[in-house]
């Protein structure tokens, strides 16, 4: 029976592979982002100061 011992190429890739692995977890751990386009950002400006700006 064959013994197979991974070459150290293998090691650095599988370790590269962990690290996308984890990267990729806490990616998804965090809150979805809010996408909602038709939220108004600002408030919007008062029946005065609009009066004023049309003055």
């Amino acid at each position: 029976m064959r013994v197979y011992r991974p070459l150290p190429v293998e090691h650095e890739q599988a370790e590269y592979m962990r690290q996308i692995v984890r990267e990729c977890r806490e990616l998804l751990k965090q809150p979805p982002p809010d996408t909602f386009l038709g939220r108004k950002t600002q408030d919007a400006p008062s029946k005065q100061e609009a009066d004023d700006d049309f003055a």
